[in-house]
């Protein structure tokens, strides 16, 4: 009978090793055990619902708060993704589901168990994908990094494409979908994170190119205040061209694409009940019918400024819109973020002859300046500053040097001054410029060579990305370490310099006049004027810059 009732209590035992569970305000979560990088033993729960299904009535809507469920839930799946496809691979199929709104949360354990006495700093992930694309599953964000610090750490899906970001610019469809996905997610995670060991009141929200930006435009939000503590704006920022829809363009986006799906256009109800009858793929299959030439414009819907109504997520463009969320911000750029775009032109000889025998009409599409009435010159001072006359190869890095600048670099700086505004907190900045073994640039349109520190580089130093074929080598290890050690100081501390010390001690910038910023290379350096070379494009005409300044735009003309 002992012998019976020990081996009961064995296999009992091994039963509850085999899943760790938790329980939460919302009802139980049966999870799995990973393990971390450097051999650590940790709590996976996959596949968790945030939201309701945002289907049918719920389609262009906010989304809606799930309730709870009863019993244990199965948290041992992986999440589905968001119904996409992706223009950077220029992919053609299209893949998801559009009951996708969950997320995944990984937390260190004691023993075999999550210890919910504990209370660890939490890291949310925003994914890029320009709100096309991209998604928060462990097979592209996985912890097996992260979690070799003391942080819980989560990553999201959020909606896509004209699914996320349509706006009929009235109270039927206000907009920002996606980005209130991600609110209802930060909201998901106040009320249970302490069930995983984490601390409610130390949430640090991160994102890379799209996510970047929408890690800046939480912080631009009413709605989001509260529910993040520290934020890290990785190569994107809410003043990117391709993040926010100049005025008239969202509605003019929402006529089109009913037209596209032979949907009435007037009045917005019997327009978006229209849309909600058609499938979900016949949506995202439209996006090829908004591009002016290849995948551009690339970003057909974008953040809106919404009708001031309950809810609202943003009611001002954000370049006149306070940082209201009061937070220490680290943000920063990688050396050759362009390679997003450039490659595909730059690596084909065909394609790049089109580019150039085009340029005065796609360069106003490709750049964002279409809407500017002064986009003859813009295009004539590109040429002149970026080209110079210069041979084939001169003009292949110009094009690079133009997508950097004008997509990322001075959006960034644009963002950082306008931040020095209205906060006092610190603003840490930094530029990557160590060349890994791995880059981005296999995917966005030449496996082989070596276009230098390309957009989306520092993720594989962060996250265990597997598409990336070639192994680490040990410098590699060294400096995915040492970025892993900064922003997860970060989020303990507000400072990336404590509490696990850095090799250098990173300085916040001090003002807009010096931006001091931290060179991420093989070495470690303080160096001032982030990006100074982008700030041509502050002088141009552009379509915010003229509304903002017609004296400023009336100068740039008379000069030229």
């Amino acid at each position: 009978m002992y012998l019976k009732t020990c081996l009961v209590l064995i296999l009992c035992a091994s039963v509850l090793a085999d899943h760790p569970e938790v329980k939460t305000p919302l009802g139980g979560l049966k999870g799995y055990f990973m393990e971390t990088r450097g051999g650590r033993k940790i709590a996976a729960f996959t596949g968790i619902p945030y939201a309701k299904p945002p289907v049918d009535e719920l389609r262009f809507k906010a989304p809606v708060p799930i309730a709870g469920w009863n019993g244990t839930l199965d948290a041992t799946q992986q999440s589905p993704v968001c119904v996409q496809r992706n223009p950077y691979t220029r992919q053609k199929e299209i893949v998801g589901q559009e009951d996708c709104l969950y997320l995944n949360i990984y937390t260190p354990i004691t023993g075999n168990e999550v210890d919910t006495g504990r209370r660890l700093p939490v890291m949310m992930f925003i994914h890029g994908g320009g709100w096309m694309c991209g998604d928060g599953t462990t097979q592209m964000y996985g912890p097996q990094f992260l979690l070799d610090r003391d942080v819980v750490f989560v990553a999201i899906n959020y909606r896509l494409g004209p699914l996320g970001f349509l706006s009929t610019q009235d109270e039927h469809c206000p907009g920002n979908n996606g980005l209130k996905d991600q609110q209802e997610a930060l909201r998901f995670i106040q009320k249970t994170i302490q069930s995983f060991g984490g601390d409610s009141n130390s949430v640090t929200i991160f994102g890379e190119s799209a996510g970047g930006a929408s890690v800046h435009y939480h912080m631009l939000s009413k709605t989001s205040v509260g529910l993040f503590h520290k934020a890290i704006s990785e190569s994107g920022t809410a003043l990117v061209p391709w993040a926010e829809a100049p005025p008239g363009e969202a509605l003019r986006n929402a006529f089109r694409l009913a037209k596209f799906l032979d949907c009435p256009q007037a009045p917005s109800e019997v327009m978006l009940d229209c849309l909600r009858a058609r499938d979900s793929y016949e949506i995202i299959n439209t996006e090829f019918k908004f591009y002016a030439w290849d995948y551009e414009p690339m970003t057909p819907f974008k953040a809106v400024a919404e009708p001031d109504l309950p809810g609202a997520f943003l009611t001002s463009s954000p370049r006149k819109t306070p940082s209201i969320a009061a937070v220490p911000w680290m943000t920063g750029l990688n050396k050759d973020e362009g390679c997003l775009k450039s490659i595909w032109i730059t690596a084909n000889s065909s394609r790049y002859e089109e580019f150039m025998s085009a340029f005065e009409a796609i360069a106003p599409v490709t750049f964002y300046y279409e809407n500017s009435p002064y986009s003859d010159v813009i295009t004539n001072r590109i040429k002149d500053v970026y080209f110079n006359g210069g041979d084939t190869e001169v003009i292949k890095d110009g094009i690079l040097e133009i997508y950097t600048d004008s997509y990322f670099a001075y959006p960034a700086l644009e963002a950082i001054e306008l931040t020095f505004n209205y906060t006092k907190n610190p603003v840490y900045l930094y530029e990557l410029t160590y060349r890994a073994t791995n880059s981005f640039s296999q995917i966005f349109g030449d496996e082989e060579g070596d276009y230098g520190i390309c957009h989306a580089d520092e993720l594989m130093h962060l996250f265990p990305i597997s598409f990336l074929s070639k192994p680490f080598s040990e410098e590699d290890r060294k400096i995915s370490e040492l970025i892993i050690t900064l922003w997860t100081n970060f989020a303990t501390t507000g400072n990336p310099n404590s509490p696990v010390k850095v090799p250098l001690k990173w300085e916040p910038a001090s003002s807009s006049k010096n931006m001091e910023y931290l060179e991420i290379g093989s070495d470690l350096k303080m160096r001032n004027h982030l990006a100074s070379r982008s700030r041509l494009w502050g002088s141009l005409p552009l379509w915010h810059s003229i509304r903002s300044s017609s004296i400023h735009s009336r100068k740039f003309i008379d000069e030229l």
